[in-house]
């Protein structure tokens, strides 16, 4: 039986042939087709929290958190007058538009994901007691007029000091 050290069969071109097909073989198999994310085309917004469940009425500011994602990157509008992000305090019937700018260049069909704040500076109580409480519902749409799915908040306590 004859001994051939390990050198000798690395730099023979045999060698290098098993060498090479080894390091390509690791490197398929280390890749997943599940690696590439895909998301929806359809905005989907989770909410993050928000910042306090209670709310000194003209003073504090209240802070909604959410997540969104979106398949194809088309979220915010270049023109200012036309909102992304609509909200509604629960005691009231109408929702407030809030103006986003694209997150991805317009035109680019990307996947994105992310965070974004929406701040109510000016809270207050509707009735003449002291305390008030309620909620916020949300959503946003794209540039396709597609809208995603609606969250709900916590509770929210306004008080008057």
């Amino acid at each position: 039986m004859e001994f051939t050290p390990l050198k000798n069969i690395c730099l023979s071109a045999e060698g290098i042939k098993w060498i090479s097909l080894t390091f390509i073989f690791l490197l398929l198999a280390s890749c997943k087709e599940d690696d590439d994310i895909v998301f929806s085309d359809v905005p989907e917004i989770n909410l993050v929290g928000i910042s306090s469940d209670t709310i000194v009425e003209f003073e504090d500011v209240l802070i909604i958190t959410i997540e969104y994602r979106d398949g194809d990157g088309n979220i915010g509008f270049e023109d200012p007058d036309i909102n992304s992000i609509f909200v509604r305090d629960a005691r009231l019937e109408d929702y407030d538009g809030f103006y986003i700018g694209p997150i991805a260049p317009p035109g680019e069909e990307v996947p994105i994901q992310g965070e974004l704040s929406i701040e109510f500076p000016a809270l207050f109580l509707f009735g003449s007691g002291d305390t008030e409480n309620t909620y916020f519902l949300v959503y946003m749409i794209d540039r396709d007029g597609n809208r995603s799915n609606e969250i709900e908040t916590p509770i929210v306590t306004i008080i008057r000091e």
